[in-house]
């Protein structure tokens, strides 16, 4: 029987709607719920596709955004939210100009890097990491800075061209000094303490689009990984000051 609030039309065809369905009633729900999932999930890629990556406030309210979003999850205190917003508000995050090249932007934002380049001995233990939001944007990166390539080693830290154990193995027997690499990987490959932080002195953040407006703060998989890096690795080092996240 229907409740006196209830719309006996909506019940028929919602009855109605179940019953066609093949999956059952069951599986209507479900379908409903992934609509609005899908829904959702486009509604926040079209919200962050409107960051203004030229603009340090925008950046910073997209970085804080990104990580009060996928923080929630893990429930942080309000000193943790509280100690990442004093890191948002001081020098320690610094955004690179824009309209010039990737290897300019590094190059003229840190003029001694060579010399940096130049004392790291450890193997595993970069001077620099770049985290990008996909494979194919590491390529790109790579690419970008085949000047500085000439003069420092680099890491691959990605899904494509090196599995896991490859990775494992140049890390161990390699000085790197320049890592390039996905939030997964790199956290990866922390856990399994192969790859050491002892000697990096920044942490850069490619925050450039895709061609489909999403960024390493816009997609969701890749935002979980490089908090929980930044929760597990970062913070420390940050507080300490042995290190800067700068925006490419």
């Amino acid at each position: 029987m229907a409740t006196q609030d209830s719309n006996p039309e909506q019940l028929l065809v919602g009855r109605a709607s179940e019953r066609n369905d093949p999956a059952g009633p069951i599986g209507h729900q479900q379908k409903i719920k992934k609509k609005k999932k899908k829904k959702s999930k486009r509604r926040f890629e079209e919200e962050e596709g409107l960051l203004d990556v030229s603009n340090v406030e925008s950046v910073r309210l997209a970085l804080w955004k990104s990580y009060s979003r996928c923080m929630i999850e893990g429930d942080p205190s309000e000193i943790e939210r509280e100690d990442f917003k004093s890191i948002l508000d001081s020098k320690l995050i610094k955004i690179l100009p824009e309209k010039v090249a990737v290897h300019m932007q590094i190059v003229d934002s840190f003029p001694s890097w060579k010399k940096q380049v130049s004392r790291i001995q450890s193997n595993g233990a970069p001077l620099w990491i770049i985290l990008c939001s996909s494979a194919d944007r590491c390529i790109s990166i790579l690419k970008e800075l085949k000047d500085l390539r000439r003069s420092a080693k680099f890491g691959k830290l990605f899904s494509r061209h090196m599995k896991v154990h490859e990775q494992v193995s140049f890390l161990e027997r390699e000085a790197v000094h320049v890592v390039v690499g996905t939030p997964a990987r790199v956290l990866k490959l922390c856990e399994l303490s192969k790859l050491k932080l002892s000697e990096l002195k920044v942490l850069f953040l490619d925050k450039q689009k895709d061609q489909k407006q999403r960024s390493l703060l816009s997609l969701r998989d890749v935002q979980k990984d490089l908090w929980t890096f930044y929760e597990k690795h970062v913070t420390t080092l940050l507080r300490n000051k042995q290190i800067e996240v700068s925006l490419l």
